[in-house]
């Protein structure tokens, strides 16, 4: 298969090499996200309990899933500082050791919830039909667990060589291999048995084992497999699994905090009923799409962050800032002019109550006046993660998180409020994530401590 041109062969901070490196990762997200979407799209046609425990199931295997998912943004952060710097026989080692690493957590993951996920789901749902629903998914959603832990290790490889291509097509194959089968098993068509809730999670852990298999296939027929040997001769050493952790941890705890606390703010939501945690779910899945272009841009900052550092290039971070937000503010634009027009026709794809979509519109504005905010927010924030100050983002992200908090606990769990003012937990997030990363920033630069961080 040919590829793109890596990251040391293309050396101009360009709009078309940000957008060349951050469209596939768009697209790759997408079809991620397309299972979660995809259950919620079919789940809800089922009825409004199926739909409310969709958003609590989805979002409780995320909390998981993203631990890990940390992990591989310090693995891509070393791997791009190693792609600037030249020194691409390392860069093999470093996705072996990420793939032992994301296996060994996906056990113990998987080990901790088949031990005392029953006794701890009961603590966190109060309603019984919901309790009974997101049970029955998660008992056979986490044997997805191993393959979205290797997604997150083959992820954290290409985009750090800057060759998204191969992720965009691997993990379209298993967006599309989800759809289908969601169709198939939840409703019982073309002769599947009619496993609803079931089906939906049976259908996201055949889909991600399909795109583990389209991600070796790509690698292994790749030309540089030559180049990278990401499946060469194996010398495992603690060491190399040691300095990953020590970049990763602060991104990893954070990613835990970060989607624990969406998780809450979710069960606060269950508090105001199983119809407003519905609409919830809707704009949940809403803001996703939202958010796309957002996560590709922003994780390409980070690497391209990571490569300048690497390439003792620091002073073009600004224009690769510049840049990314323009592109960001661009499709995010064009998402919501598309949206915008048909918003009654593309919220009644999520339930066939036509009450239920029309509530989910405010909820919708919300998110898309957050969206806004946040593409600034994650591109200047991940340029400090690309630095390697892993552990500045930690805290920053972390005080954010606890404005989050309050506002989802005090506005939602004690006051009641609307799904509408439920949702401007987000903005206030976002907002905090812009300041404190701009102060972070201009910190450094008031006090000359704007060194690169050596990894």
């Amino acid at each position: 298969m040919r590829e793109r041109p890596s990251l040391q062969n293309q050396d101009a901070i360009s709009y078309k090499r940000i957008f060349g490196i951050g469209f596939p990762i768009i697209l790759s997200t997408l079809a991620q996200n397309v299972i979660a979407i995809a259950d919620t799209i079919f789940l809800g046609n089922l009825g409004e309990v199926e739909l409310a425990a969709a958003a609590l199931a989805a979002v409780f295997y995320q909390v998981m899933v993203m631990v890990v998912f940390g992990f591989g943004v310090g693995a891509q952060i070393v791997i791009a500082r190693r792609a600037g710097q030249g020194k691409t026989h390392e860069i093999g080692s470093i996705f072996q050791h990420t793939l032992i690493f994301t296996l060994f957590c996906a056990a113990v993951c998987l080990s901790l919830f088949l031990l005392s996920g029953h006794r701890l789901l009961p603590h966190l749902v109060k309603s019984q039909a919901i309790l009974g629903a997101v049970t029955g998914y998660l008992d056979i959603r986490v044997y997805g667990l191993p393959f979205a832990f290797t997604m997150a290790a083959f992820n954290a490889f290409y985009v750090g060589i800057g060759k998204t291509r191969s992720i965009s097509i691997a993990t379209i194959v298993m967006g599309v291999v989800n759809v289908v089968l969601d169709y198939g098993l939840v409703f019982g068509a073309w002769g599947l048995p009619r496993m609803e809730m079931d089906g939906a999670a049976l259908a996201s852990v055949i889909a991600e084992a399909v795109g583990v298999c389209t991600y070796f296939l790509l690698t292994y027929f790749s030309s540089f497999r030559h180049t990278y040997r990401p499946f060469g001769h194996l010398s495992f050493r603690f060491k190399t699994i040691g300095d990953l952790i020590g970049i990763a941890y602060p991104v990893m705890i954070q990613y835990f905090t970060s989607f624990g606390n969406y998780f809450l703010f979710f069960m606060f939501v269950e508090s105001l009923g199983q119809r407003a945690l519905a609409i919830a779910n809707i704009t949940r899945s809403m803001y996703t799409l939202f958010l796309l272009p957002i996560w590709g841009f922003a994780s390409t900052t980070a690497s391209l962050t990571s490569y300048l550092c690497g390439r003792n290039r620091p002073e073009e971070i600004r224009i690769l800032v510049k840049k990314a937000f323009v592109l960001a503010m661009a499709c995010i634009s064009i998402i919501v002019a598309l949206y915008l027009p048909f918003n009654r026709a593309i919220l009644g794809i999520f339930t066939n109550d036509p009450g239920l979509a029309a509530d989910s519109f405010g909820p919708c504005m919300v998110v898309i006046a957050s969206t806004y905010i946040m593409a600034i927010a994650q591109i200047v924030f991940n340029t400090i993660l690309g630095r390697g100050d892993t552990m500045a983002g930690f805290f920053i992200e972390s005080i954010n998180l606890v404005v989050y908090f309050f506002y989802a606990l005090i506005m939602i769990y004690i006051r009641h409020c609307s799904v509408e003012a439920a949702f401007g937990a987000e903005i206030a997030y976002t907002v905090g994530l812009l300041l404190f990363s701009g102060i972070y920033i201009l910190w450094q630069k008031k006090f000359g401590n704007n060194k690169i961080r050596q990894i």
